[in-house]
């Protein structure tokens, strides 16, 4: 049976506090004390609609979410690319090379390197042979923040991260700090960066808790399905051990018309808490990273921010390009024949743990540049 999903299941209806940003401190904005929930408020709105992809690879159809409508497609002007490349020279190279028969059909995958590893450029490594491989970019270049483990951009409209970048591999997943204990209300204070990913440092856990990293998260899907999915991207990396778990996290803002979901691109009518608008939808994008230098296809989820309804994680499978249109990011990019060359950058990071001791997580990524 092929998996089905909600089109564009609705996040319940909510009445948050609707105190403007600016009325609140710096340090109110950029600190949550502890994981935890919001203060729920009346109202509940769980009405959706079953509808498969509108897609037309074979492997894309089996996959299931939204369908889009054509006028409803991210517009990709290539936020974050090199500068060496925009939009409409991608697309002339692409046609020119079609023509020819000699286009490079590797998928290059954007990930933050300059601002979580630093912009020398790394050593230059024997080439490998891989359908997908990683690039230094980003999905969008709003607001772009560093942190001690991972990097977001910020939109400062919904107070809400656009999205937000890790990086997990056995050293970052150690952990090394106390946890901290919930709060028992129906609505959590949801983690974008997941809080249990960044226990190597008390700076680093501290982190995942800022204001920026923080969305209204429904309390049974933060305990339940969307915990699964996180603990999925630990199992992974702790499976292969010796490998890169690239994650991208972040909300989607979606309602329904005429069984399609269409983006939301004006925020005024939606319900807030907290300063936040409330998300409809969250988001995550796993991208594998072997030893050997080869990049498994994205492993993408879309969950409505309500109860689940499923209890299996392959019902929340979006095809990318999908979750590309939902949000207006871009996360993959094709380079044909640029001449790329396999670059392999390092990044140390040091922190302090729960007892003062020193820490260290070292980190190596091969990139196409």
């Amino acid at each position: 049976m092929p998996n089905q999903m909600k089109a564009c299941g609705k996040a319940e209806s909510m009445k948050g506090n609707s105190e403007d940003r600016s009325s609140q401190s710096s340090a109110e904005l950029e600190t949550v004390e502890a994981a935890g929930g919001v203060k729920q408020s009346s109202g509940v709105n769980r009405k959706s609609t079953n509808s498969g992809l509108n897609q037309t690879s074979s492997a894309s159809q089996r996959r299931s979410g939204a369908r889009f409508p054509a006028e409803s497609q991210a517009t990709r002007n290539d936020p974050g690319a090199p500068d060496d490349q925009s939009g409409t020279n991608v697309s002339a190279a692409e046609s020119e090379e079609a023509e020819n028969h000699t286009e490079d059909e590797t998928i290059y995958i954007r990930i933050p390197v300059t601002v979580m590893f630093g912009s020398e450029p790394g050593d230059v490594v024997k080439p490998v042979q891989s359908p997908n491989k990683l690039i230094n970019g980003f999905p969008s270049n709003t607001d772009i923040r560093k942190r001690k483990s991972y990097v977001m951009s910020f939109d400062n409209e919904t107070n809400n991260a656009k999205w937000v970048y890790e990086i997990l591999n056995s050293d970052s997943l150690v952990d090394n700090c106390r946890k901290l204990k919930p709060f028992e209300n129906d609505y959590h204070k949801g983690h974008l960066a997941a809080a249990a990913n960044h226990r190597w440092c008390r700076e680093a856990n501290h982190d995942t808790n800022l204001f920026s990293n923080i969305i209204p998260q429904h309390k049974k899907l933060n305990q339940g399905m969307w915990k699964k999915l996180e603990n999925r991207c630990r199992k992974i990396q702790q499976k292969k051990m010796e490998c890169n778990v690239h994650v991208y996290t972040g909300p989607l803002y979606l309602r329904e018309k005429n069984d399609a979901c269409f983006r939301v691109r004006k925020f005024r009518e939606m319900n807030r808490m907290g300063g936040k608008v409330i998300p409809t939808h969250l988001f995550k994008v796993i991208i594998v990273e072997n030893k050997n230098g080869t990049v498994e296809e994205p492993e993408c989820y879309v969950m409505p921010n309500e109860e689940p309804e499923h209890e299996n994680l392959t019902d929340y499978n979006w095809d990318i390009k999908n979750i590309e249109a939902a949000s207006g990011l871009t996360f993959i990019q094709h380079r044909p024949n640029a001449n790329m060359r396999d670059h392999m950058k390092t990044v140390t990071l040091q922190g302090e743990g729960g007892n003062g001791e020193s820490h260290t997580v070292n980190i190596y990524v091969r990139i196409s540049s």
